[in-house]
């Protein structure tokens, strides 16, 4: 059985994990953040097993774990956030399994004329992640490296809502992940972002209230990571360390 649950901010999963349980006898619950959705949900698919996967932005699912939800992996897009689990003894950081960069991403067509990351997007309709999740502080430390200061028009909890914007016409540009703008398709062109390759995000993939994985967490990390789940990841753009 294969469940997908896409939270917002506030709501916690009960009841899906049975740490310390028999492998065979429990279900599994993995929280990824929401650039990863989709290949999270694909490695579900691929193995015979109750798997719940859990999507939004990483400092939602920190604080959903924080504040008592029930999980056994976590992904993070960025390391402070995967720290906070680590540093509250929650969880176990196993290895970084991806790394992604930022862009620039306007509707088809580019509408609002956007040509560079300078001074011509704040006369824009600019969507960017909030400072305190992983894109949102990316972004900040681009603007910076660039000599820009962002005057965004909307602040979201997730590059998925940023893109929504885009696509829905909402934005005239938004500084999303590679791999999202990717998967968008034709509804979108990228721009890229000076120096943004010197700030790369980095995916820690976390076990939670264990030191090391069972084997049930180890066939849902292998589905995603090796194999197939490794071709899916750089097919939309991931780098893999």
């Amino acid at each position: 059985m294969k469940r997908l649950l896409t939270m917002g901010a506030g709501l916690l999963v009960l009841g899906a994990c049975s740490q310390g349980g028999a492998v065979e006898d429990r279900a599994l619950t993995v929280m990824v953040a929401a650039s990863m959705c989709d290949l999270a949900e694909a490695a579900a698919d691929d193995i015979d097993a109750d798997v719940t996967t859990v999507c939004s932005g990483s400092s939602d699912l920190v604080a959903q774990i924080n504040a008592g939800a029930s999980a056994d992996i976590l992904v993070t897009a960025n390391q402070s956030t995967a720290d906070r689990i680590i540093d509250g003894g929650l969880g176990t950081q196993l290895d970084v399994i991806a790394t992604n960069e930022l862009v620039m991403a306007v509707p088809a067509g580019n509408p609002a004329g956007i040509i560079g990351f300078d001074e011509s997007v704040n006369g824009s309709d600019l969507i960017v992640c909030a400072p305190q999740v992983p894109c949102g502080e990316v972004s900040q430390q681009l603007a910076a490296a660039n000599g820009l200061t962002l005057t965004p028009v909307s602040e979201e909890q997730s590059v998925t809502d940023v893109l929504g914007k885009i696509t829905s016409g909402q934005g005239d540009v938004g500084l999303v992940y590679r791999t999202d703008a990717n998967s968008a398709g034709d509804s979108v062109e990228t721009i890229a972002i000076p120096l943004s390759e010197d700030f790369p995000n980095v995916y820690p993939l976390l076990v939670i209230g264990s030191s090391e994985a069972d084997e049930l967490e180890q066939t849902w990390i292998d589905a995603f990571t090796t194999g197939t789940g490794r071709e899916r990841m750089e097919a939309i753009g991931f780098s893999i360390p």
